[in-house]
């Protein structure tokens, strides 16, 4: 298994939910990538990724759940674009102990559910980490199979 350590993993865009296949549409347009939807209807949203090119497009579900309700907040403030910055990190306990140290503020653990297509590609633990010029960061301990991230040569 291979990760990102020190290194931006993956990034997120958030979207409303009339604007999703739109805005995926054009993200892969753009970019060549294939972003893959999964539906998390227990936290009440759906998310469009690509784990190999680290694009992923995140949209609260109309009806509102206690997760969901934090995303339709950054729409109603900030609107529809960058929402997160994934950054890899070896140790996800021992960096949220270090920033707890500093005073700051570390959300709780997210982890993959294990229905989603690509369970079988990574190991996925996140927690939130605070804002940085109006987009959360968040740290991500996730292992990636070995076939997953595409290294071309130089």
């Amino acid at each position: 298994m291979k990760k990102f350590i020190n290194h931006v993993d993956h990034v997120a865009w958030l979207s409303r939910p009339e604007n999703l296949d739109a805005n995926v549409a054009e993200l892969e347009k753009i970019t060549g990538a294939t972003l893959t939807r999964f539906v998390r209807k227990d936290m009440g949203f759906t998310m469009c990724i690509s784990w190999e090119a680290g694009l992923e497009v995140v949209s609260p579900m109309v009806e509102r759940t206690e997760f969901n309700a934090w995303l339709w907040s950054e729409l109603e403030a900030k609107g529809e674009g960058i929402s997160s910055v994934v950054f890899g990190v070896r140790d996800l306990e021992a960096h949220k102990a270090r920033l707890e140290k500093l005073g700051l503020v570390v959300g709780p653990l997210m982890d993959d559910h294990p229905d989603s297509p690509w369970h079988d590609k990574l190991v996925l633990w996140e927690r939130m980490a605070g804002e940085v010029m109006n987009t959360n960061i968040v740290l991500g301990d996730i292992d990636y199979a070995d076939d997953v991230i595409p290294f071309g040569d130089a």
